[in-house]
Protein backbone atom coordinates (compact mmCIF):
# COMPACT_ATOMS: atom_id res chain seq x y z
CA UNK A 1 0.00 0.00 0.00
CA UNK A 2 1.41 3.14 -1.17
CA UNK A 3 0.98 6.49 0.79
CA UNK A 4 2.00 10.02 -0.59
CA UNK A 5 2.27 13.06 1.59
CA UNK A 6 3.15 16.49 0.48
CA UNK A 7 6.00 18.42 1.91
CA UNK A 8 2.64 20.55 4.15
CA UNK A 9 2.02 17.03 5.90
CA UNK A 10 5.57 15.94 6.45
CA UNK A 11 5.64 19.73 7.96
CA UNK A 12 2.95 18.62 9.87
CA UNK A 13 4.13 15.85 11.36
CA UNK A 14 7.54 17.32 11.98
CA UNK A 15 5.82 19.90 14.51
CA UNK A 16 4.02 17.17 15.81
CA UNK A 17 6.78 15.18 17.30
CA UNK A 18 8.16 18.27 18.02
CA UNK A 19 5.57 19.28 20.75
CA UNK A 20 6.03 15.57 22.16
CA UNK A 21 9.56 16.37 22.76
CA UNK A 22 8.82 19.39 24.67
CA UNK A 23 8.49 17.68 27.76
CA UNK A 24 12.31 17.16 27.86
CA UNK A 25 13.24 21.14 27.65
CA UNK A 26 15.32 22.06 30.38
CA UNK A 27 17.54 25.18 30.82
CA UNK A 28 20.83 22.96 31.27
CA UNK A 29 22.95 26.11 30.22
CA UNK A 30 24.61 26.39 33.54
CA UNK A 31 25.76 22.77 33.48
CA UNK A 32 29.29 22.98 33.61
CA UNK A 33 30.82 21.31 30.50
CA UNK A 34 34.95 20.92 29.78
CA UNK A 35 34.42 19.57 26.01
CA UNK A 36 37.76 19.74 23.95
CA UNK A 37 37.99 17.88 20.97
CA UNK A 38 41.26 16.16 20.29
CA UNK A 39 42.35 15.35 16.65
CA UNK A 40 44.50 12.41 16.84
CA UNK A 41 45.57 11.52 13.49
CA UNK A 42 46.12 15.58 13.05
CA UNK A 43 49.42 14.50 15.28
CA UNK A 44 49.69 11.23 14.10
CA UNK A 45 50.01 12.18 10.18
CA UNK A 46 52.03 15.21 11.27
CA UNK A 47 56.20 13.27 10.71
CA UNK A 48 57.71 15.45 13.07
CA UNK A 49 55.82 13.85 16.16
CA UNK A 50 57.84 10.45 16.86
CA UNK A 51 56.01 7.23 17.23
CA UNK A 52 56.86 6.78 20.27
CA UNK A 53 55.23 9.80 21.48
CA UNK A 54 52.28 9.28 19.71
CA UNK A 55 52.10 5.82 21.45
CA UNK A 56 52.59 7.15 24.76
CA UNK A 57 49.81 9.99 24.37
CA UNK A 58 47.21 7.91 23.03
CA UNK A 59 48.31 4.28 24.19
CA UNK A 60 44.55 2.94 23.40
CA UNK A 61 44.82 3.77 19.84
CA UNK A 62 47.61 1.18 19.10
CA UNK A 63 47.52 -2.16 18.63
CA UNK A 64 50.49 -4.55 18.71
CA UNK A 65 51.40 -3.85 15.48
CA UNK A 66 55.38 -3.53 14.75
CA UNK A 67 56.30 0.10 14.32
CA UNK A 68 57.53 -0.24 11.08
CA UNK A 69 53.46 -0.96 9.79
CA UNK A 70 52.70 2.26 11.90
CA UNK A 71 55.41 4.29 10.24
CA UNK A 72 54.12 3.15 6.94
CA UNK A 73 50.74 4.35 7.41
CA UNK A 74 51.47 7.73 8.56
CA UNK A 75 52.78 8.04 4.73
CA UNK A 76 50.57 6.52 3.49
CA UNK A 77 49.11 8.32 0.82
CA UNK A 78 45.59 6.91 0.34
CA UNK A 79 45.23 7.29 4.39
CA UNK A 80 46.40 10.96 4.17
CA UNK A 81 43.83 11.15 1.77
CA UNK A 82 40.82 9.81 3.99
CA UNK A 83 42.26 12.57 6.64
CA UNK A 84 42.45 15.64 4.42
CA UNK A 85 38.60 14.86 3.38
CA UNK A 86 37.47 14.40 7.05
CA UNK A 87 39.15 17.85 7.89
CA UNK A 88 37.24 19.14 4.82
CA UNK A 89 34.07 18.53 6.67
CA UNK A 90 35.07 19.55 10.28
CA UNK A 91 37.52 21.79 9.53
CA UNK A 92 38.52 23.45 13.29
CA UNK A 93 36.07 21.59 15.24
CA UNK A 94 34.52 24.97 16.42
CA UNK A 95 30.83 23.85 15.03
CA UNK A 96 31.06 20.08 16.65
CA UNK A 97 31.77 21.68 19.58
CA UNK A 98 29.06 24.05 20.09
CA UNK A 99 26.67 21.21 18.80
CA UNK A 100 28.42 18.87 21.08
CA UNK A 101 28.57 21.07 23.87
CA UNK A 102 24.50 21.36 25.08
CA UNK A 103 24.52 17.18 24.56
CA UNK A 104 26.57 16.78 27.11
CA UNK A 105 24.86 19.27 29.42
CA UNK A 106 21.86 17.59 29.26
CA UNK A 107 23.30 14.32 29.44
CA UNK A 108 25.17 15.85 32.83
CA UNK A 109 21.50 17.21 34.08
CA UNK A 110 20.11 14.08 33.86
CA UNK A 111 22.93 11.47 34.32
CA UNK A 112 25.08 13.33 36.81
CA UNK A 113 26.66 10.25 38.01
CA UNK A 114 28.39 10.44 34.42
CA UNK A 115 31.52 12.26 33.85
CA UNK A 116 31.75 14.14 30.70
CA UNK A 117 34.08 11.60 28.67
CA UNK A 118 37.10 13.25 26.64
CA UNK A 119 36.56 13.58 22.83
CA UNK A 120 38.92 12.10 20.14
CA UNK A 121 38.39 12.67 16.38
CA UNK A 122 40.42 10.38 14.34
CA UNK A 123 40.54 9.15 10.88
CA UNK A 124 39.96 5.02 10.66
CA UNK A 125 40.86 4.79 7.15
CA UNK A 126 37.29 4.24 6.19
CA UNK A 127 37.79 0.80 8.41
CA UNK A 128 34.74 2.27 10.89
CA UNK A 129 31.73 3.34 8.67
CA UNK A 130 29.42 1.13 10.53
CA UNK A 131 29.90 1.95 14.05
CA UNK A 132 31.62 5.92 13.84
CA UNK A 133 31.21 6.70 17.36
CA UNK A 134 32.30 4.47 20.33
CA UNK A 135 31.89 5.58 23.66
CA UNK A 136 33.15 3.89 26.99
CA UNK A 137 31.17 5.82 29.93
CA UNK A 138 33.30 3.13 32.39
CA UNK A 139 36.60 4.78 30.86
CA UNK A 140 35.05 8.19 30.16
CA UNK A 141 36.62 7.86 26.15
CA UNK A 142 34.41 8.90 23.42
CA UNK A 143 36.24 8.16 19.48
CA UNK A 144 34.88 9.75 16.33
CA UNK A 145 35.51 9.10 13.45
CA UNK A 146 35.41 11.83 10.94
CA UNK A 147 35.70 9.60 7.76
CA UNK A 148 31.55 7.91 8.77
CA UNK A 149 31.04 11.41 7.95
CA UNK A 150 31.96 12.65 4.45
CA UNK A 151 28.40 13.25 2.78
CA UNK A 152 26.39 10.70 1.37
CA UNK A 153 27.86 11.65 -1.95
CA UNK A 154 31.54 11.72 -1.33
CA UNK A 155 33.57 9.65 -3.95
CA UNK A 156 35.92 7.99 -1.34
CA UNK A 157 32.16 6.12 -0.37
CA UNK A 158 32.52 4.92 -4.04
CA UNK A 159 35.59 3.64 -3.55
CA UNK A 160 34.17 1.42 -0.68
CA UNK A 161 30.79 0.67 -2.53
CA UNK A 162 28.79 1.91 0.65
CA UNK A 163 24.83 1.18 -0.16
CA UNK A 164 22.97 4.39 -0.75
CA UNK A 165 20.60 3.63 2.28
CA UNK A 166 23.54 3.81 4.82
CA UNK A 167 25.13 7.33 2.76
CA UNK A 168 22.25 9.23 3.49
CA UNK A 169 23.11 9.28 7.50
CA UNK A 170 26.73 9.87 6.90
CA UNK A 171 27.25 13.67 7.06
CA UNK A 172 28.96 16.10 9.45
CA UNK A 173 25.10 17.03 10.63
CA UNK A 174 24.77 13.40 12.03
CA UNK A 175 27.37 13.36 14.36
CA UNK A 176 25.06 14.62 17.56
CA UNK A 177 22.67 12.08 16.77
CA UNK A 178 25.40 9.15 16.56
CA UNK A 179 27.27 10.22 19.60
CA UNK A 180 23.61 10.25 21.66
CA UNK A 181 23.58 6.69 20.31
CA UNK A 182 27.19 5.67 21.57
CA UNK A 183 25.60 7.11 24.83
CA UNK A 184 22.46 5.43 24.98
CA UNK A 185 24.35 2.05 24.17
CA UNK A 186 26.26 1.85 27.54
CA UNK A 187 23.40 3.44 30.03
CA UNK A 188 20.26 1.60 28.96
CA UNK A 189 20.03 -2.03 30.62
CA UNK A 190 20.48 -4.71 28.06
CA UNK A 191 20.28 -8.37 29.15
CA UNK A 192 20.88 -11.51 26.85
CA UNK A 193 18.50 -13.31 28.31
CA UNK A 194 15.67 -11.22 27.79
CA UNK A 195 15.71 -11.12 23.98
CA UNK A 196 11.67 -11.53 22.99
CA UNK A 197 10.35 -9.33 20.31
CA UNK A 198 9.14 -7.23 22.75
CA UNK A 199 11.85 -6.99 24.69
CA UNK A 200 14.14 -6.07 21.60
CA UNK A 201 12.18 -3.55 20.13
CA UNK A 202 11.14 -1.71 23.66
CA UNK A 203 15.29 -1.50 24.08
CA UNK A 204 15.83 0.02 20.59
CA UNK A 205 13.01 2.42 22.09
CA UNK A 206 14.75 2.93 25.03
CA UNK A 207 17.65 3.90 23.28
CA UNK A 208 15.39 6.35 20.85
CA UNK A 209 14.03 7.87 23.66
CA UNK A 210 17.01 9.51 24.56
CA UNK A 211 17.41 11.10 21.57
CA UNK A 212 14.14 12.67 22.45
CA UNK A 213 16.02 14.02 25.94
CA UNK A 214 19.09 14.59 24.71
CA UNK A 215 17.95 16.29 21.25
CA UNK A 216 14.94 17.93 21.93
CA UNK A 217 15.24 20.88 18.79
CA UNK A 218 16.52 17.64 16.75
CA UNK A 219 13.64 16.73 13.99
CA UNK A 220 12.86 12.73 14.42
CA UNK A 221 14.11 11.46 11.32
CA UNK A 222 17.53 13.09 12.09
CA UNK A 223 17.28 10.81 15.35
CA UNK A 224 16.31 7.60 14.10
CA UNK A 225 17.75 8.17 10.45
CA UNK A 226 15.01 8.71 8.34
CA UNK A 227 13.96 11.19 5.36
CA UNK A 228 11.28 12.84 6.03
CA UNK A 229 9.00 10.93 3.17
CA UNK A 230 9.93 7.75 5.69
CA UNK A 231 8.73 9.17 8.55
CA UNK A 232 5.40 10.16 7.22
CA UNK A 233 5.54 6.79 6.02
CA UNK A 234 5.61 5.21 9.33
CA UNK A 235 3.62 8.14 10.97
CA UNK A 236 0.90 6.62 8.34
CA UNK A 237 0.72 2.94 9.01
CA UNK A 238 2.05 2.75 12.48
CA UNK A 239 -1.32 1.01 13.63
CA UNK A 240 -0.96 -1.25 10.27
CA UNK A 241 2.86 -2.24 11.15
CA UNK A 242 1.17 -2.97 14.98
CA UNK A 243 -1.75 -4.84 13.64
CA UNK A 244 0.94 -7.32 11.54
CA UNK A 245 3.44 -7.78 14.75
CA UNK A 246 0.54 -9.03 16.28
CA UNK A 247 -1.63 -11.09 13.95
CA UNK A 248 1.73 -12.84 12.80
CA UNK A 249 2.24 -13.88 16.67
CA UNK A 250 5.58 -11.81 16.54
CA UNK A 251 5.58 -9.45 19.57
CA UNK A 252 6.45 -12.18 22.39
CA UNK A 253 8.33 -14.47 20.27
CA UNK A 254 11.49 -15.44 20.19
CA UNK A 255 12.84 -16.02 16.45
CA UNK A 256 16.11 -13.94 16.28
CA UNK A 257 15.22 -13.92 12.57
CA UNK A 258 13.19 -10.65 13.67
CA UNK A 259 16.10 -8.53 14.81
CA UNK A 260 17.30 -8.81 11.13
CA UNK A 261 13.86 -7.99 9.56
CA UNK A 262 12.60 -5.42 11.51
CA UNK A 263 15.54 -3.55 14.66
CA UNK A 264 18.86 -3.67 11.89
CA UNK A 265 19.37 -0.97 9.59
CA UNK A 266 18.31 -2.04 6.15
CA UNK A 267 17.04 -0.50 3.00
CA UNK A 268 13.68 -1.45 4.38
CA UNK A 269 11.99 -3.69 6.98
CA UNK A 270 10.69 -7.18 5.71
CA UNK A 271 7.14 -7.77 5.86
CA UNK A 272 7.27 -10.48 3.10
CA UNK A 273 4.60 -8.54 1.52
CA UNK A 274 4.16 -5.93 -1.16
CA UNK A 275 4.04 -2.92 0.89
CA UNK A 276 7.63 -3.76 2.25
CA UNK A 277 9.71 -1.96 -0.24
CA UNK A 278 8.09 1.69 0.84
CA UNK A 279 8.88 0.70 4.50
CA UNK A 280 11.93 2.35 6.13
CA UNK A 281 13.93 0.12 7.56
CA UNK A 282 14.15 -0.52 11.44
CA UNK A 283 10.75 -0.01 11.72
CA UNK A 284 10.63 -2.17 14.88
CA UNK A 285 12.61 0.21 16.43
CA UNK A 286 10.56 2.65 15.85
CA UNK A 287 7.82 0.91 17.29
CA UNK A 288 9.06 0.93 20.14
CA UNK A 289 10.14 3.92 20.19
CA UNK A 290 6.60 4.96 20.23
CA UNK A 291 5.53 2.60 22.89
CA UNK A 292 8.28 3.92 25.15
CA UNK A 293 7.20 7.58 24.50
CA UNK A 294 3.05 6.12 25.32
CA UNK A 295 4.40 4.85 28.15
CA UNK A 296 5.81 8.03 29.38
CA UNK A 297 2.98 9.59 28.88
CA UNK A 298 0.75 7.82 30.60
CA UNK A 299 2.97 7.02 33.80
CA UNK A 300 4.58 10.81 33.96
CA UNK A 301 5.59 10.03 37.44
CA UNK A 302 7.96 7.56 36.44
CA UNK A 303 11.72 8.46 37.10
CA UNK A 304 13.71 8.18 33.64
CA UNK A 305 16.53 6.24 35.61
CA UNK A 306 14.18 3.71 36.80
CA UNK A 307 12.66 3.00 33.22
CA UNK A 308 16.29 2.93 31.97
CA UNK A 309 16.38 0.02 34.30
CA UNK A 310 13.22 -1.55 33.89
CA UNK A 311 13.06 -4.92 31.97
CA UNK A 312 9.80 -6.05 32.27
CA UNK A 313 8.30 -5.44 29.07
CA UNK A 314 4.76 -7.07 29.12
CA UNK A 315 4.23 -4.28 32.48
CA UNK A 316 5.75 -1.79 29.91
CA UNK A 317 3.67 -2.69 27.07
CA UNK A 318 0.43 -2.98 29.22
CA UNK A 319 0.97 0.10 31.17
CA UNK A 320 1.76 2.43 28.07
CA UNK A 321 -2.18 1.61 26.72
CA UNK A 322 -0.52 1.35 22.62
CA UNK A 323 -3.32 1.42 20.84
CA UNK A 324 -2.43 2.93 17.48
CA UNK A 325 -5.15 3.40 14.77
CA UNK A 326 -5.46 1.13 11.80
CA UNK A 327 -6.74 3.21 8.75
CA UNK A 328 -8.95 5.03 11.36
CA UNK A 329 -9.88 2.14 13.53
CA UNK A 330 -8.46 1.79 17.30
CA UNK A 331 -6.45 -1.57 17.33
CA UNK A 332 -8.92 -3.14 20.50
CA UNK A 333 -10.41 -4.50 17.19
CA UNK A 334 -7.52 -6.78 16.17
CA UNK A 335 -8.44 -9.41 19.19
CA UNK A 336 -11.63 -10.69 17.38
CA UNK A 337 -9.95 -13.81 16.85
CA UNK A 338 -7.77 -15.26 19.42
CA UNK A 339 -4.29 -16.78 18.31
CA UNK A 340 -2.55 -19.79 19.53
CA UNK A 341 -0.11 -18.03 21.76
CA UNK A 342 -0.18 -14.65 22.37
CA UNK A 343 -2.68 -15.34 25.01
CA UNK A 344 -0.58 -12.33 27.39
CA UNK A 345 -0.96 -10.01 24.53
CA UNK A 346 -4.76 -10.55 24.16
CA UNK A 347 -5.36 -10.27 27.55
CA UNK A 348 -3.51 -6.78 27.29
CA UNK A 349 -5.60 -5.71 24.47
CA UNK A 350 -8.75 -6.53 26.13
Amino acid sequence: MKTFYSIAIVLILMLSSCKKERTWEVDASGVKVDLVIHDISKRFFNDSIPLDKLKKDYPFFFDNSSDSIWSAQRKDPFEVNIYNESVKQFGDFEKLNQELIPVFQKYKHYFPEYETPKVFTYSSGLQSLDYPVIYSAQDKLMFIAMDGFLGEKHKLYDSMRVEQYLRRNMYAERVPSAVVGAIAENIVTYSPRQQKFIDVILYEGKKLMLQDILLTDTPDEYKIGYTPQQMAWAVSNEGNIWNYFVEQNYVFSDDRTLEKRFINVAPFSKFNNEIEQNSPGRIGAWIGWQIIRKYLQENPEVKLQDLLLDMDSQKILQASKYKPEIDGASTTKYNTKKKEGVDELYHYAE
